[in-house]
C-alpha cells in the first residue's frame, strides 16, 4: 500500500471524526438552550399564572360578605393559600434565578402591586367598584402587561439569538430594564 494512500485515509478519518464531533456538540448546545428556553418559559407561565389565581381568589374573598377582622383573614388566606401549591411568592423564587435580571425586577414590581391590592380589598369598606380598588388594581394591571410583554421579549430575543449566534453582531440592541417604582 502507498504512503500517499494511507496518509489520505487518515486525514479522511480525522476530518470525518472531526465533522462528526462538532455537529454533535452544535446540536447538544442547541438542545441545552431550546430546554433552558422551556425552562424559562414553563417558569414566567408559572409565575402568570400564580398572579392571576391569587388576585381572583383575593377577589372572591372579598365578595363573600364579611366584616372586619373576617374579611381581612379571609382576602389574606386566599392571597397566601393556593389549592395548587403554586402560590406567587414561591414561583417569584423560581423566576428569580431564571429570568434576567430586568424580568425579575419588573416580576417582584408587580408582585409588591398584588399585595397592594390585597391589602385595598382587605378593608371592610372596599368594594371591586370602589375609586380606592381601581387606583391599586389599574397599576397591577398595567404592570403586568409590561411583565408579559417584557417576559414575551425575552423568549424571543433568547430563541433568536440562539438561531443566529454565529453571525457577527453589527449593531447592539439591548432592552433597558424598566424603572420600578414599587
Amino acid at each position: 500500500m502507498d504512503f500517499g494512500t494511507l496518509v489520505a485515509a487518515a486525514v479522511g478519518a480525522v476530518i470525518g471524526i472531526g465533522s462528526t464531533l462538532m455537529t454533535d456538540s452544535v446540536r447538544a448546545r442547541r438542545d441545552l438552550d431550546q430546554k433552558w428556553v422551556d425552562t424559562k418559559r414553563l417558569v414566567y407561565v408559572r409565575f402568570l399564572e400564580a398572579l392571576a389565581q391569587a388576585h381572583s381568589r383575593i377577589t372572591v374573598a372579598a365578595l363573600q360578605g364579611l366584616a372586619g377582622a373576617e374579611r381581612r383573614q379571609a382576602v389574606h388566606h386566599a392571597f397566601h393559600n393556593d389549592p395548587r401549591y403554586s402560590e406567587a411568592k414561591s414561583v417569584l423564587r423560581e423566576l428569580a434565578i431564571t429570568a434576567p435580571e430586568h424580568v425579575y425586577r419588573l416580576a417582584v414590581e408587580v408582585y409588591e402591586r398584588l399585595r397592594v391590592v390585597r391589602d385595598v380589598l382587605a378593608q371592610p369598606s372596599v368594594t371591586v367598584s370602589d375609586a380606592e380598588y381601581k387606583q391599586a388594581s389599574d397599576p397591577f394591571f398595567a404592570r403586568l402587561d409590561d411583565l408579559q410583554d417584557v417576559m414575551r421579549a425575552d423568549l424571543q430575543s433568547t430563541t433568536h439569538h440562539h438561531k443566529t449566534r454565529r453571525r457577527p453582531r453589527t449593531t447592539q440592541t439591548s432592552n433597558p430594564a424598566p424603572s420600578s417604582t414599587a
